[in-house]
């Protein structure tokens, strides 16, 4: 018996997902052969159907598929997997290929009527079968056939379409320290705003795999958005397989997954595909009665290396050492490794427990008298949090909302979400990110225990170990919770930067009157007169965007490598170190917070 090629190509799909191939996108695989391409040779096609080997030479040769003429039919295959389309530019298109498609799917459901007469039922449950399409009471007893059984000479009636139980919107991979509690309280919060009903989270076959699952207004599916939090590295995995939409990672993209993913995505590390949803800062945690208070990030790889295998080195209790670590997957692993392990040129000791549950690691360090272990600030829970310096005679500096979100705080993290630049601006998950890094999106930040990019103005607590210069210009002022960072070697703003730029903006246009005063400051590399050029400079540029968009700028001042905020002995430090402070000055309209 013979079927179109377009109901073919649909039975190919399932077969292929049932093979363990990725969740395919229809109206991309027929019209983009590349695409095309890449799904099949992925499988071993020798093993394929003979039915489907028939039309494997042009899927795979990058003609226009005929999809309305006829091929040979090969019998039923299971329905795929539930989920709904990615909504991508390509999808997102009315090409006559997917148009056509439908046609003949109507066409198919119509000609079941006029079948039944002349073939009667078994063609027709053939046919139904043939196309993907299950009758809603089929047994083995031939008077139970899907078309219901009627006198001759009447009209037949198609059998019912099932709707899919569940519509996939869009799939969230990647970082655990957002996925675990961020990440489903933004989804919440962003669909309830678009009217979501019953919504809930239900969790997965693994502790860090949960479904959110809602109903929307003039929808008949459930709807469904996958996420999925096994660690950062995972969310630019799945992008490049397909099997996500937007990634997660508490670290920043790497050189390497970003030009792997260019040629599908584009420029992943550009400002309009790259969005900081928040600050966090990476706590050294141990057992709360632990007297030890504060550590520099020297001792800190001591203590993870192995090399402090006893509390009382370090002027504590006569207690063993016992080591937590997250796991490979982690970007807050990614962090501790990269501020900490290579800063000081020692790797992990082989004692050390990992694991991949944020929750579970802190739980565990607040039972155990010798644990140390390190996490996301909101994960700190039961157990205490140290102080951290830098460097060896550095004041060590507390996690804070104020010094986090200012990135004082040695251990500072940006926490990331990449958005492919091939999603339809009108998609769910283009919409999510927009909610995401807004005013409201920001709230539910600092509600779920991170730390928000929403402005605070702060009345800081100054040590008097500071310059006096930076003293004297400071004096009487309140700081904005920011600092302007620069792309590395560049006075062009970072990503960030440019997006906190905004930030300043609908601070000042609320709070008319007051005046920013801007500090600049540089690394300690190079002559210091030209230091303090670059860091005048630096603030030069911030006033110039300031100044263009009508907010008054009433100082400028470059101090070059005066008050570092992190060791100028590491390229990081350096970066850090290279930045422009927001003062502010003017009546005050309503009480400033104090912080250090």
């Amino acid at each position: 018996m013979n079927t179109t090629f377009f109901d073919l190509l649909w039975q190919l799909k399932q077969e292929l997902e049932n093979r363990g191939c990725e969740t395919i996108d229809m109206p991309v695989f027929i019209d983009d052969p590349d695409y095309r391409r890449r799904i099949l040779e992925s499988v071993d096609l020798k093993t394929l159907n003979p039915a489907y080997r028939q039309i494997l030479p042009e899927l795979l040769d990058g003609r226009v598929l005929d999809i309305t003429r006829q091929v040979r039919r090969i019998p039923h295959v299971s329905k795929p997997r539930n989920g709904g389309p990615v909504h991508t530019l390509e999808s997102a298109r009315k090409g006559p290929g997917v148009l056509t498609g439908l046609f003949i799917v109507l066409m198919l459901l119509v000609g079941v009527a006029g079948l039944v007469e002349l073939t009667g039922d078994r063609v027709v449950s053939d046919l139904i079968s043939s196309a993907g399409l299950q009758g809603a009471a089929e047994t083995s007893e031939p008077t139970t056939s899907p078309v219901a059984q009627t006198t001759r000479g009447t009209t037949q009636a198609p059998p019912a379409v099932s709707v899919p139980p569940e519509e996939t919107l869009f799939r969230l991979h990647g970082s655990n320290t957002i996925g675990e509690t961020l990440a489903p309280a933004l989804l919440k919060a962003f669909w309830q705003q678009q009217g979501a009903q019953g919504l809930r989270v239900e969790q997965g076959a693994v502790e860090v795999e949960r479904d959110i699952l809602f109903s929307l207004p003039g929808r008949e599916a459930l709807q469904r958005i996958e996420l999925k939090a096994h660690g950062s590295s995972t969310g630019f995995k799945g992008l490049l397989s397909r099997e996500a939409d937007l990634a997660m990672a508490s670290r920043r993209i790497k050189d390497k997954e970003k030009t792997r993913l260019a040629p599908l995505y584009g420029d992943l590390s550009s400002v309009r595909t790259e969005h900081v949803v928040g600050m966090d800062g990476l706590a050294i945690i141990v057992h709360p009665r632990n007297p030890i208070s504060s550590l520099n990030t020297a001792q800190l790889a001591q203590l993870f290396a192995g090399k402090i295998r006893n509390w009382k080195q370090l002027g504590g209790p006569n207690q063993a050492v016992r080591l937590y670590s997250r796991d490979e997957n982690s970007g807050t692993w990614d962090s501790f490794k990269s501020m900490v392990l290579k800063k000081h040129g020692v790797t992990l000791a082989d004692t050390a427990r990992r694991f991949e549950s944020s929750m579970e690691l802190s739980d565990r360090v607040s039972q155990e008298p010798g644990a140390i272990g390190f996490i996301g600030l909101p994960y700190v829970l039961r157990a205490k949090a140290l102080a951290v310096a830098d460097e060896a005679g550095a004041l060590p500096v507390f996690p804070t909302t104020f010094t986090v979100s200012t990135e004082d705080y040695p251990l500072t993290r940006r926490l990331y979400m990449y958005e492919p630049m091939t999603l339809a601006l009108d998609s769910p998950a283009h919409r999510f990110i927009n909610f995401v890094t807004s005013e409201e999106g920001q709230e539910i930040v600092r509600k779920s225990g991170f730390i928000s990019q929403n402005i605070q103005r702060i009345q800081p607590v100054l040590s008097d170990a500071l310059p006096p210069r930076y003293l004297d210009l400071t004096r009487g002022g309140s700081r904005l919770s920011l600092n302007f960072r620069f792309n590395s070697g560049t006075f062009e703003l970072d990503n960030k930067a440019q997006r906190d730029l905004e930030r300043v903006i609908r601070f000042f246009e609320k709070h008319p009157g007051q005046r920013a005063v801007l500090i600049g400051f540089s690394d300690s590399t190079g002559n210091p007169s030209h230091n303090e050029r670059l860091s005048l400079r630096r603030a030069e540029v911030v006033r110039d965007q300031l100044l263009a968009r009508g907010i008054n700028v009433a100082e400028v001042h470059g101090l070059g490598a005066l008050a570092p905020v992190a060791s100028n002995a590491t390229a990081t430090g350096r970066e850090r170190n290279r930045r422009v402070e927001v003062w502010v000055r003017g009546t005050v309209s309503e009480p400033t917070q104090a912080g250090r």
